[in-house]
Order: C-alpha cells, then structure tokens, then sequence
C-alpha cells in the first residue's frame, strides 16, 4: 500500500522553500544548505551508496552520508530542488507493482480482514466488493494490494502517476483510477502547461535515463519496487527527472536477471520498470509531436 502526500515545509534560514513530493510526511527535514535529511532506510542507503560507483549516478540525488540528529539516525543527501525557483512537481511510481512479493506472501500468511482497506475500495469503486466482502465489511491485504494496481495506469502503462504540484502552490493527488493513455496525457499537459521547450527536455533527459538503465550493472542486478520519477521545472524552462525512492528496490540472487519489461507473474520478480519508462516517453513524444492519443 502506498502512502503519498504532497506537503510544503518552510525553512527560513533558506531563500527557498523546501519541497518533497515522495513519501510520508514527517520523513524529511532540512540539512546544511543544498541538502535534505530523510529518515534512515537501510535497504535505500545501501542502494544510494552503490549508485554513487554506478553510470545511474547523475540520474539520483547524491548521497552525502549518515547523520544524527535529535536522537534520530537520517541520510543525508542532496536537495533536487535547490536551484529551482517556484518549480512544478510531479512524481510517477514507476512498474506494474508498488509491493514486494515477500510482502504479498506475509499478507496471505496472517490474512486478517480490514475494515480500513475495504472502506478505501468502496470509496474509489463502490461496485468492487464481493458479497461476501460486503456482508463482512472487510478485505485482506492481498486482496487490497492487487485490486490497487489494476485501477491505475500501473496495470495498464507500468507507471502511475503519485502527484502533482504546481509553481502556485496548488496539488493534486487524486490520481488513484487514473488509467488510460488519454487521461495520462491530459495530466501531463496540465504538469507541463503544453511547454514544448519543457516537454522536450523531459524526453531527452527520459532517453537518457532508458539508456544508461540498460547498461547499468546496478539495474540489472536489482528488483527497483516502489522508486520514483520526480520530475521538476520552473518558469524560466529549465527542467529535469531524477530516480528517487530506492527503499523497497532490493539486490537479486546471484544468476538471476530481470528483463523489466516481462509481464509480472507472482515468482518471476519481474518489476515492469521499463515497461512504464517506455510509456512515459511515448506520451511525451506524442505530446511534443502534437499527436492525438485516445488509446487505452
């Protein structure tokens, strides 16, 4: 199950504000200048430290390193938005699945009925419930996490759309049955403005990231669950897309390999990590080309 929410924290010894889009609220703090402080994951600064060696390095915030502050161990790593002013935001979830196997496999082991999951089905799709989800009033985790996928754009494009936020402080969240192309590409026209400078550098910077994905030793040796692209521009059209999120992205066995395309069946680990990075860069072309896309 994700957890998103965009939020804005002032800080006034910065010129700017600092915003994050990914992750929960309270997982952030500001650091020395040019930098932010987020809880500490060990699985994501493990996977931060060997990207700094890795040809992904300029496509992720620099790790800095560990620090303690009130009682509380942080990664410190860099701001992504230090050198923007007022940007936009938006952060896309990218794969078919936001959950580890383990994690869907330990939810079928203790398969408690949740009243909380299964008031958020009925409130994105009061039709959804089994009776007899309905008589109980009730759903398992399992149940949640793969109903979850299927009515977004994770299912259907290999990425989701998180959130968006625009230079006038204005967010959006509300893309949970986001799903097709159609709808997709109006949302990243309201994200762009229809900017075609802006749109254009998002594509390359997309390319380039694609590229360096299929030569990285990094990616091909792990499962990327859970990580995001944070996109960002500002008014004066400078733009760009970073990988962010690396705390559920976990190391494969030795000999095994992903092709991060592969349709995922429960066993394979398959992540459709480029899958949804091969979507993104169609809809933006179509965007640049001025093509219409109806499609689902």
């Amino acid at each position: 199950m994700v957890h998103w929410s965009p939020f804005i924290q002032q800080f006034k010894k910065h010129r700017y504000p600092w915003i994050q889009l990914a992750g929960h609220q309270g997982n952030f703090r500001a650091g020395e200048q040019g930098t932010i402080l987020k809880k500490l994951c060990s699985k994501e600064q493990k996977c931060l430290k060997i990207l700094m060696s890795d040809i992904l390095r300029p496509y992720v915030p620099e790790y800095i390193g560990e620090v303690e502050k009130d009682g509380e161990n942080y990664i410190q790593m860099q701001d992504l938005l230090g050198e923007f002013e007022s940007p936009c935001l938006m952060d896309c979830k990218l794969g078919v699945r936001t959950y580890l196997e383990d994690e869907l496999q330990k939810a079928r082991e203790c398969p408690k009925l949740r009243k909380d999951m299964y008031q958020k089905m009925v409130e994105v799709d009061p039709n959804e419930p089994t009776e007899q989800e309905r008589a109980q009033g009730a759903i398992t985790k399992p149940r949640y996490m793969i109903w979850r996928e299927t009515i977004s754009s994770s299912a259907t494009l290999g990425f989701r759309i998180e959130g968006i936020k625009k230079s006038d402080g204005s967010s959006s969240r509300d893309f949970k049955t986001t799903k097709t192309r159609e709808q997709v590409t109006e949302s990243f026209q309201y994200f762009t403005d229809k900017n075609k400078s802006v749109i254009l550098k998002y594509c390359r910077r997309l390319k380039a990231i694609r590229a360096t994905l299929e030569a990285s030793p990094f990616f091909h040796k792990h499962e990327l669950i859970g990580s995001s692209l944070l996109f960002v521009h500002d008014g004066t059209e400078r733009s760009s897309v970073w990988m962010i999120d690396f705390g559920k992205s976990t190391q494969l066995p030795e000999g095994v390999t992903l092709d991060h395309r592969a349709e995922w069946e429960e066993g394979n680990r398959e992540d459709g990590y480029l899958r949804g990075l091969d979507s993104l860069i169609d809809i933006f072309e179509q965007m640049l080309n001025g093509q219409n896309n109806n499609t689902t």
